[in-house]
């Protein structure tokens, strides 16, 4: 089994086949055309958030920020946010990723950074008008070698993935996305009709209708294009270097 980072990082061949357009030249034009700044509700922009000088562990910021932001949205419903848990499972998740056990705890410049992204992050959850409850870590179903996937977190019609990086998407973040879309739609876990990536580094916003999406990069109908890539993922085991 692979997860949705190793099949949107790898398997060159298999992204040419199902999903010709997604191409460089499409993921400058995407950046350049979709790219929108994050307004407050009064039409204020949204400021990015520079890295500190002494910041190192930008995984481990961007987590923390995302689980305060999890706490956060909690008091909308009477909860009460607990940083202390926002920082164990952020520890607990950089250190499955790294492979590391005894993950230092966050410095204090650490999380003063977390605090400002945990800003843009209020700013930006203000703007989701649901008619339910954000849905935050939602899991999607995988298929064949593709293993089950977390999302950041969705409404009943939109999914939102969180890209907290000091640069523009790269393909390899609207494959992840691509993943999620293709997947949810293959097990009708979700009714998504639409999807946002939301960079709360850089304070932007790319927003767009999933039908749309797939249909112009892959060529085909979103159905097609569900049914050929469940096909290929659905091949016959052998070797994975090989699969695609």
């Amino acid at each position: 089994m692979i997860s949705e980072k190793q099949l949107s990082k790898s398997f060159h061949s298999f992204w040419q086949q199902h999903f010709p357009l997604l191409t460089p030249m499409f993921v400058r034009r995407y950046n350049l055309e979709r790219k929108e700044r994050l307004m407050t509700r009064d039409g204020r922009r949204v400021s990015p958030v520079e890295i500190g000088e002494n910041i190192e562990r930008f995984d481990l910021v961007a987590e923390l920020a995302f689980e305060c932001a999890q706490e956060n949205y909690g008091k909308r419903f009477g909860e009460q946010p607990s940083v202390p848990n926002a920082v164990e499972r952020a520890m607990r998740t950089i250190g499955t990723l790294r492979g590391v056990s005894n993950l230092l705890s966050p410095s204090q410049e650490e999380i003063d950074e977390a605090k400002l992204l945990l800003n843009v992050y209020d700013i930006f959850l203000d703007s989701i008008e649901p008619d339910e409850r954000i849905r935050f870590r939602p899991r999607i179903k995988g298929s064949g070698i593709l293993d089950e996937m977390e999302a950041d977190f969705c409404t009943s019609n939109t999914l939102y993935e969180v890209k907290t990086v000091h640069r523009n998407l790269e393909s390899t973040d609207l494959r992840q996305v691509i993943c999620y879309l293709v997947a949810a739609l293959a097990s009708r876990q979700y009714a998504w009709t639409d999807y946002c990536i939301f960079n709360p580094r850089l304070a932007v916003v790319y927003r767009g209708q999933v039908e749309e999406f797939l249909t112009y990069i892959s060529g085909r109908t979103p159905h097609e294009c569900v049914v050929d890539v469940l096909d290929a993922l659905m091949e016959r085991e052998q070797p994975l270097e090989t699969r695609f």
